[in-house]
């Protein structure tokens, strides 16, 4: 018998398990969100600087140490949310005291999550290549690109790119932390299997869990960047992205910021779904346990 998860009992047994355990959350997370917040600043402080160089000079070749940066900033970004999320996983399964303040670990199962997570990306950066190939080939075929064309080819391949997110995110990502914290088996491969047959169940828990979060961050960091001021762009495509740049870089204090506060909600929200649908299809519980 196919085993069902149900889109709100796994949305309530998220929430329940972060307002029982916010705290505990927040003990478990702090020091990884506070690395991560640190190198997300200087990280990206320094990409941006280096791009809108590059452009008003029309020269790249000073764009290779800022890639690298980008490149170890994720992957380090990678482990310490595999370490938060098991961490988090361990909490709401009685495993760990909740009144510890600092946590930082990294054995088999955060190992197990690294590794999906690597694979998780490295599917979304080859789903990036089709796209761009794709792109290439319908700009191409229409001679001169213009520049509304452009636009119209550029917001295709981001819908592209967020549909091929959330069905990889439901299939793979959702299940992991869950998988990597109870079983010794390869996460993503077993978080296929798990999810064949509840996609849909597994998206919509995903959207109503993120998708109001989402616009929140959104609304805020729009509606105090309004009130920075955004600096004045040229008509010419290079000019806008500059513009935008460093709007962005203007901007990177309070985004860095608002990540920061919202990363407690988010992980717990995450590693408690994740519980809850595993074990829901595991048939362990039909609920999650809340640990007070």
């Amino acid at each position: 018998m196919t085993r069902r998860i149900f889109v709100g009992a796994t949305v309530r047994d998220a929430y329940a398990f972060v307002g029982a355990n916010l705290g505990g959350i927040i003990g478990v997370i702090w020091l990884p969100i506070v690395l991560i917040t640190i190198a997300q600043f200087f990280t990206y402080n320094r990409c941006y600087t280096d791009f809108i160089d590059a452009l008003a000079s029309r020269n790249s070749a000073h764009m290779g140490p800022a890639l690298l940066m980008l490149l170890g900033y994720w992957i380090a970004k990678l482990l310490l949310t595999a370490l938060m999320c098991v961490g988090v996983v361990q909490l709401a399964q009685g495993n760990r005291n909740p009144g510890a303040l600092l946590y930082i670990a990294f054995g088999p199962p955060e190992g197990r999550l690294f590794r999906a997570f690597c694979g998780f990306a490295g599917m979304l950066v080859m789903v990036l290549i089709m796209v761009l190939v794709v792109a290439q080939m319908a700009i191409s075929m229409k001679g001169a690109p213009s520049l509304q064309l452009q636009e119209t080819v550029s917001g295709l391949m981001m819908l592209g790119l967020l549909g091929a997110g959330l069905l990889l995110s439901a299939r793979f990502l959702f299940l992991a932390p869950a998988i990597a914290a109870g079983e010794t088996s390869p996460v993503l491969r077993r978080a296929w299997v798990l999810s064949a047959d509840n996609f849909w169940p597994l998206l919509g828990a995903l959207l109503a869990l993120f998708l109001p979060l989402l616009l929140l961050f959104v609304g805020i960091e729009l509606g105090l960047g309004q009130k920075s001021g955004a600096p004045s762009a040229d008509g010419t495509p290079e000019g806008q992205m500059i513009a935008a740049l460093t709007n962005a870089r203007q901007m990177l204090p309070l985004s860095s910021g608002l990540s920061f506060f919202f990363s407690p909600l988010m992980i717990g929200l995450f590693s408690g779904a994740s519980l809850s649908a595993w074990r829901a299809l595991k048939d362990e519980l039909n609920s999650i346990d809340i640990a007070v």
